[in-house]
């Protein structure tokens, strides 16, 4: 059986505006030449001795503990993008965002969603080239994760 795969151009970070009661999400042009999502797990660790031979070097014993996300995205600078993101970072408040592979859900089509915080935002350039920017985004709470419905 083939290997489905789909082009980097199908991986989108979409985010809200807020309004309500209809909130819509935009891709933001300059976060989305290269981008990513980081799904992780943090753990809490127990020493299982052994009873048998309490010299013997012991087994760790992981239990799940914790769930997070991260968000990467970079690219070309859009100035018009500058007066949002800096606006989110000195924000004490969460934004919703949705990650969306953007495919057939058939064919892996996800779209994972939550509210995030901007806590990254470089923005960088040289003489003879143009301004690029990146940022990070981390998860605040549950972030669901559903199939993509086109």
């Amino acid at each position: 059986m083939p290997i489905k795969h789909a082009k980097g151009v199908k991986l989108l970070i979409k985010v809200g505006d807020g309004a309500t009661p209809t909130e819509v999400f935009a891709v933001n042009c300059s976060i989305n030449a290269e981008r990513g999502i980081t799904l992780s797990a943090g753990t809490s660790d127990t020493d299982i001795p052994n009873c048998e031979d309490p010299e013997a070097i012991a087994w760790v014993l992981r239990e799940k503990t914790n769930l997070s996300a991260t968000i990467t995205g970079s690219g070309l600078l859009d100035t018009e993008d500058v007066p949002l993101f800096a606006a989110w970072l000195v924000s004490p408040n969460s934004k919703n965002v949705k990650v969306i592979v953007d495919v057939p859900g058939a064919d892996g089509g996800t779209i994972f969603t939550g509210k995030f915080h901007l806590t990254e935002f470089p923005i960088t350039g040289d003489r003879g080239g143009k301004m690029q920017t990146s940022i990070t985004l981390v998860s605040d709470g549950a972030v669901t994760v559903t199939a993509n419905a086109g």
